[in-house]
Formats: structure tokens, sequence, C-alpha cells
């Protein structure tokens, strides 16, 4: 359990990373380098303000220089990094399958926070998840071809047939490439699962906004967030869910 406590805490650094990465990312200047600074006020910011979550609260949600508001998204990515992290290292359990794990679900926070904000998903993302995912398939030692190509087909080829049919009204091309990757990624009956939720969860999000009047039922809605919350379900608790219907199902 220790271990599990010390990846949810790396979690929270790299939380702090991958926000840097989301808004420099627009205008590609010092993705990597260059120190953190003020949206606003545009001044460094000290490193003892930088604490993942901490710092955040430490200063109250305001900038200690211009005492403008610091976005929510920076402790919001930092902690649900922080917990994906843990609750990887429980699922995958401490082995070099976890890397590859880490690795997904940092491309995977990139997307669903990138495309919330811009409505878009930049094609990097989608490669490097796809790139990442068949890495830790062919690395699975219990990997089977057919379960890999027919989870696939169920991920990327429904998700294709909804966009054709739609003219991408309903959803872009780049969500056939994370519904491809994460097809692949848990095979035939949890991907199944996968859309199943992904589907739940953005009707569910959908009727809030609308009735929230944040959204209009026309209004362009961000779909690669819904797929990323179900494909963390399906990583997590898939089997357990799987196996819990097909018992039911069977009385």
């Amino acid at each position: 359990m220790i271990f599990n406590i010390i990846f949810g805490f790396f979690g929270l650094l790299v939380g702090s990373f991958l926000n840097v990465l989301i808004f420099r990312f627009p205008e590609m200047k010092g993705l990597i380098s260059g120190r953190s600074y003020c949206p606003k006020c545009k001044k460094n910011i000290a490193a003892y303000d930088l604490i993942p979550v901490i710092g955040y609260i430490i200063l109250r949600g305001k900038c200690r220089n211009c005492q403008k508001k610091i976005s929510l998204q920076y402790p919001i990515v930092e902690l649900a990094t922080g917990v994906l992290f843990f609750l990887l290292a429980i699922t995958i359990g401490i082995n070099y399958q976890l890397i590859i794990y880490l690795l997904i679900a940092c491309v995977s926070l990139l997307i669903f926070v990138y495309d919330a904000k811009y409505l878009e998903i930049p094609e990097v993302f989608s490669w490097l998840l796809l790139i990442f995912v068949i890495i830790s398939s062919f690395l699975n030692p219990h990997f089977l071809v057919q379960d890999f190509l027919l989870g696939g087909l169920i991920g990327g080829g429904i998700l294709g047939i909804m966009v054709g049919i739609s003219n991408e009204k309903m959803m872009g091309s780049g969500d056939i490439k994370i519904g491809l990757a994460f097809g692949f990624l848990l095979g035939i009956y949890r991907s199944i699962l996968f859309l199943f939720l992904s589907f739940i969860i953005g009707a569910i999000a959908g009727l809030v906004l609308m009735a929230s009047r944040k959204k209009k039922m026309k209004s362009e809605i961000a779909f690669a967030p819904f797929l990323i919350l179900a494909a963390i379900i399906s990583i997590v608790w898939g089997n357990q869910i799987v196996n819990l219907y097909l018992k039911f199902a069977m009385i």
C-alpha cells in the first residue's frame, strides 16, 4: 500500500506538469523549458507557490502578485492525476506494465482537459494514446490477438459509424482514435461496457448542462471527456462490472 500512496503523490507532481502542457500547447511556446508564470500579470511564480494543490490552498486560489483568481484547473488536474496514479498502481500492480499505463493516463488527461477547454483534440495526443496502448497490449502476457482486434473494432468502429452518419456533428474524427485505442486496450467485453458508459455519462452531463442553461440542445459538447471517464471506469472496475452483469444475466 505504501508504494501505491507514493505513486499517488508522484501523480500530483505529474499533474502540475500536465497543466503546463495544456496551457502552453496552443501557442507552442516553452512547453518544457521556461519558468511558470501567472497568465494574468505575466510575473514568474515562486517555487514554493508551485507545490501541487497545497500551493493553491495557501494562496486561496489567487496570484500572490496581482491577486487575480487562479484557474481551478490547476488543483483539479493535479488531484485527478494523483488519484488516477494511485488507482492504477492498485489495479495493475507495481510492474513494468504500470509505466505504460501511467503514460496512457497522462495522455488521456491531456485529451480530457484540452477537448473540454478548446473543443478539439490535437493529433499528437490521439496518436500518442494509440501508440502507448499498442505497446501496452503487446507487453501484456495475457495478450490475445482476437480480443485486441475485436475490441478495437467495437470501440473505434461504432464511433466511426456514428461520426459518418452524423457528419461529425455528434462527435469528431479524433474521438474515433480514442475509441479505437481503448477498444484495443480493453478487449471485447470491456469495450462494450466502455461505449455504454460513455453514452450514459454523456447523456447525463448533457441533461445537467441544459438544465443549468449552460448549453442548448444544438450546442457543441466535447465528447472525449466522457470517453476518458468511461475508459477509466472500465480499466479499474471493468472486470468486476462485467462479471457482475454476467452473474445476474445467468440467473
